[in-house]
């Protein structure tokens, strides 16, 4: 009987303390694990820092407790923000931490009864409701009511959200302390909602920001897109992030399908222009034979390369896009050096219609030169061009990069394609209109000799022949380069552009089909019906007699040197 009165009394002076023990205990939730910080979006991350704890003030005592240190019946939650009420949402309010011997004032404090003082907004939160905010190094949310704004600001979103910025080489956001400045907006964190959503321009450019939170660029309004700044070009202002129109890329399928099949189209006669010239005669004009061969065979993987580009879409990204722009670039510019080459050879060969004739080791000097600048100068530019591509932004912030692959398989934009493309063309397409001036002032002026005709037949020929191809070249890319630098509706272009993509038929046209190809595909076609000449026929075969002797005219033997 006394032993277990005894004991029920034990029972219950145990439990009421533990009760009492468990009733005092305060819990403070620190928003984030230890080793992490908080941050404005309310993600936590890794930050080497030693053990915290948050500042304690006793009224009591009148006086901090030790850093580091809390009360005996406190117990810190980790990784727990705060449960606000309905009409209330979780607040942020930044400390400035500081880990020296002398650390500025608190954001924030707590009484050792687990209020929590803001010391910037003079705003208490009582023990009684401690699951209202949660604590940090880096700063602490607070359940505030949710005002009601009478004018609310237009929310836009921020790609990246606070403290982050988009990254175009690695298509993620990564961490930086670089923040949009624009007043009158509510940011909000997010990407457009469609799944590809790429740059469609620079606010303040090519975009502008209206007074609803909508995006004005040109006649079309854009109400789903984000805006954020480059990781790779934090200088170079605030990129838009939208998504394609559906009813502008319905209404551009068939400009994007022509481009391609003519880019093919022109590919293929480019290689039968190639064939064709290799039917001619291996001795026959070897210095511009070589000439126009290269000029061909750079156009011709250009345009493969640009018309896998144009049908593969944004599908073709990373590093393989970034591979096949720097290729394009180096191929075009290669093909616009050779047809100088060759300008600057038409006109060293007509400059006073005199008798040029080169000796074997003369022209393979000159070969050499004019390889050492077809192939070298294309070779630095696009060098250049992807060399300053991979330095790094911070060292050089103020360097024009041509950011391949950022934005398509080509530049990034119109100051970048200038100044790596447009601007070198543009001085080569100068130089090749000047010769072909200064050539057709030859070729017109010495005509009216009748002797210089009669010695010069077969060269005037030529002349007119690869003035044709400099035509072909010269004046489309021309009206390239123009329909560049005025802009306007892509419909004002579609012929010029079109002309460009099926620029391989033209030069077939001009080089390709000459009465020297053809008698050259006859005497293979009478070759393989005649098996039984062969050997007659061999004779020669080291070196096919020269198209002027298989012609009865001599003025068309010379159209086979373009």
């Amino acid at each position: 009987g006394p032993v277990m009165a005894l004991s029920a009394e034990v029972v219950t002076v145990l439990v009421t303390t533990l009760v009492a023990h468990v009733a005092s205990e305060v819990v403070i939730f620190n928003c984030c694990p230890n080793g992490t910080i908080v941050t404005e979006d309310g993600d936590c991350r890794p930050f080497r820092i030693p053990a915290w704890a948050p500042a304690v003030y006793s009224p009591t005592d009148k006086k901090l407790y030790p850093p580091g240190t809390i009360p005996e019946d406190w117990r810190m939650q980790e990784d727990t923000m705060p449960r606000c009420n309905p009409g209330e949402s979780p607040v942020y309010f930044e400390s400035v931490f500081d880990l020296s011997d002398q650390p500025p004032p608190p954001t924030f404090f707590i009484f050792d009864n687990g209020s929590l003082q803001l010391t910037v907004a003079h705003v208490e939160v009582y023990p009684s409701e401690p699951a209202r905010y949660c604590v940090n190094i880096a700063g602490c949310f607070v359940c505030m009511p949710t005002a009601e704004d009478p004018n609310p600001l237009p929310r836009v979103k921020k790609c990246c959200g606070r403290r982050a910025v988009f990254s175009g080489k690695e298509k993620s956001c990564k961490v930086h302390s670089q923040n949009l400045n624009i007043p009158n907006v509510t940011f909000i964190e997010g990407f457009p909602t469609c799944q590809e959503f790429s740059i469609s321009g620079k606010l303040d450019d090519t975009h502008h920001l209206l007074p609803d939170g909508t995006l004005r660029s040109g006649d079309k309004i854009i109400t789903d897109f984000c805006i954020e700044h480059l990781f790779e070009h934090p200088n170079d202002g605030i990129s838009v992030f939208d998504c394609p129109d559906e009813t502008e890329s319905s209404r551009n399928d068939i400009r994007f399908t022509l481009y391609p099949i003519g880019f093919f189209i022109s590919v293929f006669f480019l290689a039968v222009t190639l064939v064709a010239s290799c039917l001619l005669p291996s001795t026959y004009h070897v210095l511009h034979w070589r000439c126009q061969t290269n000029h061909v065979a750079c156009l011709l993987v250009g345009d493969l390369l640009l018309g896998i580009t144009q049908i593969s879409g944004s599908a073709l990204n990373g590093p393989a896009c970034v591979a096949i722009a720097i290729s394009i670039h180096f191929m075009f510019l290669a093909a616009f050096f050779w047809l100088n080459t060759m300008c600057f050879n038409i006109w060293w060969t007509f400059r006073d219609l005199r008798p040029s004739n080169l000796d074997k080791g003369q022209e393979a000097c000159r070969l050499r030169f004019y390889e050492l600048y077809a192939w070298g100068g294309p070779l630095i530019i696009a060098g250049i061009a992807a060399v300053c591509d991979h330095l790094p932004e911070e060292s050089y912030p103020n360097m024009i990069k041509p950011r391949f692959g950022e934005k398509r398989c080509w530049f990034y934009g119109d100051t970048e394609i200038f100044s790596y493309f447009f601007g070198p063309v543009a001085v080569l397409l100068l130089l090749n209109l000047t010769l072909f001036a200064a050539t057709a002032r030859e070729l017109t002026c010495g005509l009216w000799k009748t002797e210089v005709v009669k010695s010069n037949t077969e060269r005037a020929t030529l002349g007119r022949v690869c003035l044709k191809l400099v035509v072909v070249m010269g004046v489309t890319w021309v009206a390239d380069v123009v329909s560049w630098v005025v802009g306007g509706p892509n419909y004002l272009w579609y012929v010029t552009d079109l002309i460009n993509a099926l620029q391989g038929v033209l030069i077939f046209a001009v080089v390709g089909c000459q009465p020297q190809v053809w008698a050259a595909l006859r005497r293979l076609w009478c070759l393989r019906e005649s098996p039984s000449d062969r050997h007659p026929r061999s004779s020669s075969s080291n070196a096919l007699p020269s198209c002027g002797e298989q012609n009865t005219s001599t003025t068309k033997g010379m159209e086979t040197l373009c």
